[in-house]
């Protein structure tokens, strides 16, 4: 009886899916993430000598998570700017995790992403006659619940671009980036990494 059950379930399924009429939907197979389906990205608190580096994190992971989980629903950036102008909280640059809830609350969201940003650059030199750029970067997200104000979600993930100035002896190969220009290899890497980590919460369904 069981077993023709399951077999009734699958026809039902294959039918709804020939005939076009299954919805994507989002399940939560890692974590219970149903009540976080409505987020807002909040700027990154930064040390970098980029002060929008804060902003662009948040903004590379709001693409990065409309790309692989359309279904979410993300507040506007535009709107959470707004709101940091009316709070006073953008000569700050970043908000501290009390002011975090508080903006969430305001936006009428149940959990806001956030965290923070720090990127380095330094040279590498392997030998006399050529040299490494490297640009790193490393960022702690989080997933804050502005009901409860517990941290429900982390992760902390590294990235890193480089760029060759100098020759070998073989040829001559110049490939240099400015700071700014490597700086925004290393944000939108990490905007990808931040947002695999929190997708695979939200598994996309027919």
């Amino acid at each position: 009886m069981k077993h023709m059950a399951l077999t009734m379930a699958s026809i039902f399924l294959m039918l709804g899916l020939a005939g076009g009429c299954a919805k994507r939907v989002l399940v939560q197979p890692v974590a219970d993430m149903s009540r976080y389906n409505r987020l807002a990205v909040l700027p990154f608190e930064t040390d970098s000598f980029l002060s929008t580096v804060g902003n662009q994190l948040a903004d590379d992971i709001i693409v990065n998570l409309l790309e692989k989980a359309p279904n979410l629903n993300i507040v506007e950036r535009a709107r959470i700017d707004a709101l940091m102008n009316e709070q006073n909280l953008v000569r700050r640059g970043y908000l501290s995790p009390e002011s975090a809830i508080q903006v969430g609350r305001l936006l009428g969201v149940k959990a806001v992403i956030t965290g923070s940003i720090s990127i380095s650059i330094g040279d590498i030199r392997p030998t006399a006659l050529s040299a490494r750029r490297v640009a790193t970067g490393v960022a702690t997200v989080r997933l804050i619940d502005t009901e409860t104000g517990k941290v429900v979600w982390a992760k902390r993930e590294k990235s890193e671009y480089s760029c060759y100035i100098g020759s070998d002896k073989e040829s001559v190969t110049f490939s240099f980036r400015t700071d700014h220009e490597m700086v925004q290899q290393v944000i939108q890497k990490l905007g990808g990494l931040l947002a695999e980590a929190f997708y695979p919460h939200y598994e996309l369904q027919y």
